[in-house]
């Protein structure tokens, strides 16, 4: 039987070990299997399909039947999935209690280093929620499925919200600002990379870079210093692309081909 490999992965991450997955899995619809063959259909060795079996009727997710052949069948994965469900809810609300409870001793200023695009998108996702008073922004149409909505739910609730898009999507409730040809010249100069900026209420900040032949990685921090940084560094953006916007095309390309402009625009080596 070939077997979906996402779908063991999820059980896994429900607490199943990979047998138990692959057994309940071989089980699912098959009516009543005899232990020879659930190993059969679940491609394990027969020395481990009868503690599996026993681990899952422990589990709640297979049913006995004590006659000879022994047989068993699954438990309809829609009520095993609601146990599952009732019983992570309850674990997750008496951690969150406890963890809550432990006294907090945190030092401001700090600046952490992040890895991977799934911790930083849940950084990300810390910070837009924390936000109170006010949120800047700077978004490529490349993330924006995953902070896009983060930022809205800001808004939504009356945050101040400003965005720089790098792209051509919108977000609904933030006031945004178009920077689609400032970010097609920054692809060009930083070789495909791309900065993603949210700053909280002036005092907290994840910038981030992504990019297609390099390693996502940000940084996360309360330091006051960054956190302005960050902002001018957005704000800059902005109005150098409305001051860009206001000016004739003419006097755009001629400023282009000034000494200073050209050193600026220059691509980025690394």
């Amino acid at each position: 039987m070939t077997t979906d490999p996402d779908l063991i992965n999820t059980l896994a991450r429900l607490g199943f070990s990979q047998y138990e997955a692959q057994a309940y899995i071989a089980l699912v619809g098959r009516g009543a299997l005899t232990g020879a063959e659930v190993g059969r259909g679940a491609g394990m060795p027969p020395s481990k399909i009868y503690e599996t079996l026993g681990r899952l009727e422990s589990k709640g997710a297979v049913l006995v039947n004590r006659s000879e052949p022994v047989r068993y069948t699954a438990v309809p994965h829609a009520d095993l999935l609601a146990v599952v469900q009732s019983r992570f809810e309850a674990d997750v609300l008496a951690a969150k209690e406890k963890l809550d409870s432990l006294p907090a001793q945190e030092e401001p200023g700090l600046v952490w280093s992040l890895r991977g695009r799934q911790a930083i998108v849940q950084a990300f996702a810390r910070v837009a929620a924390g936000a109170r008073r006010s949120i800047f922004a700077g978004i490529w149409d490349e993330e924006m499925d995953e902070i896009g909505p983060l930022i809205e739910q800001a808004a939504a609730r009356g945050v101040d919200t400003q965005v720089a898009i790098y792209g051509k999507r919108t977000l609904a409730g933030p006031r945004t600002y178009d920077l689609s040809e400032c970010g097609a010249s920054a692809r060009l100069r930083l070789s495909g990379r791309r900065l993603a900026v949210v700053v909280a209420d002036d005092n907290e900040t994840v910038v981030a870079e992504f990019g297609d032949r390099t390693l996502d990685q940000a940084v996360l921090t309360t330091n006051p210093v960054t956190c302005l940084l960050a902002v001018e560094y957005i704000k800059a953006d902005v109005s150098g692309r409305l001051l860009i916007n206001a000016m004739p095309a003419s006097d755009y390309q001629q400023l282009l081909t000034t000494p200073d402009m050209r050193a600026i625009l220059s691509p980025t080596k690394g």
